[in-house]
Order: structure tokens, then sequence, then C-alpha cells
């Protein structure tokens, strides 16, 4: 066991490996398949930030007397005290998790590298002993989570530390870009809770209809804010138009399908829902610098 700030009751299956990444920094991997009805108990033992993903199966269990859910195709970003949890799984339940846990000195640090700003701590978002947010992963944390799975693989004898710090790193970094960047704009722009929990609704519908968005009027009866305030403050917190925001994800959807081998030029083009392809390839070069026919499995990184 590391000397970690965190206790917990081991099983096959959680956790897998621990492996420190930095001082004050861990990842976590829990895989495998539970064999009977098991209730796994952690805790920390001072103050800790976490970033969580679930790669295989859904997580329910209860933090500190608050009830929380992780599904695939999100994040939970965690910030907690001195803490007991619990999470309850079932037998022949299948589960591949990471979680990624840093202190509030190592959270700091990160904040000012990603910000430039010295003036934001860990106590600024923790209001309480334990307060959690969720947000629905987008294609960049997909490609790097779908890295991590190829470092860890248990068929794997040695890993690449060097590739699992990097990919750590940068999901800290699109994590914390979305805590910061939302929360001073929203600051900026003086928009209630109300209407900011209204705007990241608009964004969740868009990219569960990527292929075929609604209309603005729609969108705004959907998230009940008109349309003229919601095309005004969507691109105020989020730095984008509704269509303009719409169009950076099809695409980014697009590398990922070509990237990831699952679909050709024309196939990826459909899915996100371009029907001339023309059109789809000068976008994707606008937007990548290559033609969407040169992107191969592992031959192109884009940043």
């Amino acid at each position: 066991m590391l000397n970690s700030p965190f206790r917990y009751e081991a099983s096959d299956v959680f956790p897998c490996r621990i492996l420190s990444i930095r001082p004050e920094l861990y990842i976590i991997m829990s895989a495998g398949t539970f064999t009977d009805k098991t209730k796994i108990n952690t805790a920390t033992t001072s103050p800790m930030f976490e970033l969580s993903y679930t790669r295989k199966g859904s997580v329910f269990g209860e933090v500190d007397n608050t009830l929380v859910e992780l599904q695939p195709g999100h994040a939970l970003v965690g910030f907690m005290g001195s803490v007991c949890s619990h999470a309850e799984y079932n037998r022949g339940e299948n589960v591949h998790t990471y979680s990624i846990w840093a202190s509030p000195r190592a959270f700091n640090g990160f904040c000012e590298s990603v910000s430039g700003r010295s003036d934001i701590f860990f106590q600024d978002f923790q209001s309480k002993n334990y307060v959690c947010h969720h947000c629905r992963i987008d294609v960049r944390e997909e490609s790097i989570l779908r890295k991590l799975d190829g470092c860890l693989s248990g068929e794997r004898n040695t890993i690449n530390r060097l590739l699992i710090e990097s990919s750590v790193l940068e999901l800290l970094s699109i994590n914390l870009e979305r805590l910061l960047c939302e929360g001073c704009r929203r600051d900026a722009i003086g928009l209630s809770r109300t209407e900011v929990d209204s705007l990241k609704l608009a964004r969740e519908i868009l990219l569960n209809r990527l292929e075929s968005p609604p209309s603005l009027l729609e969108l705004s009866r959907l998230v009940h804010l008109n349309d003229c305030k919601l095309k005004r403050t969507f691109k105020l917190l989020f730095g984008k138009t509704v269509y303009g925001y719409v169009r950076e994800q099809r695409l980014e959807k697009a590398f990922y399908l070509l990237e990831s081998g699952k679909c050709n030029v024309s196939e990826a083009a459909f899915t996100i829902g371009y029907t001339n392809i023309s059109h789809f390839s000068e976008a994707f070069q606008k937007k990548y610098g290559v033609l969407p026919r040169e992107v191969k499995k592992g031959c192109h990184t884009i940043y």
C-alpha cells in the first residue's frame, strides 16, 4: 500500500492497481467481475480532490451521506474532507473504473498552471464536507481514456508510466478548465445558478443530438429560456455560438471515429450529420490541418 491519504477494503476487483503519478497525485484502477454481492467501503484521511470515470458498469454509492451515481460517458469531480463512502455491486457485475486523487496543495498548483492565477484554492470549491459535479465527457477525454485502457490493460507486463502521467495530467487539465472557465464566465456575466443549469442542459441536448440538432426555438423551449437569451448567454458561458459548438463537437467526434478505425470517411461524415463529403472534408481540414482520409489509427495526434 502506498502512503496515500485514503484507506479501503481491498478485493479482487477494487483496487486492481494504485499508481503514484507525482507527489500527492494518484490514479486508482478497479476492474473485474464480482463473484458475490459486495459492498466496498473507502475513506479519506485528509481532504482530497477526486476525478472519476467508469469504463464498464455504473457506480451507485454514497459519500458522506450524499448519493452518488457515475455512468459511462460521464466524469465525476469531487471535493471532499475526511469522509467515508461505500458502493454496492451485485454478483456477476463487471466494472472498470479510474479515480484520480490529488491533495489540496497539488490541486491548487494545477489550478495555477491551468489559469495562470495564484488566488484559486481547493477551499473555494468545498462549500461543505463533500461537493461533486457531473459532466459529460467529450471526444478528447474518450481518446485519452482509451490510451489509459491500453496502458493499464491486464495483458501488459510493463506499463508506460510517462504516457500514464501525461494522460492523467491532460484529464485534469480538461476538467479544471471546465470548473474554472465556467465559474469565471458565470460570475462575469451575472447568470444565476438556474440559468447556468439550463445552459448546461442545452449543451447536453446538443451533444446527444449532434447528427440532427434541434432548432434554436426547439432548444429554447426544452431548457426554458427564450431563444434570444439562449443565443446570447450560451456564447458568453461556453465561448461559442450554439451551432459553432455543434460544428466543433461534430468534427471532434468524426476525428475520434476515424482515428479509432470505427468508420471510413463517408461513414464518419454521415454519422455526424454531414451529407456532402466535400463540405465535411473541407471543414475537417480547416480544423485539423489534414484531410479525413489521412487520419489513420495511431498516426496523428492533434493538439
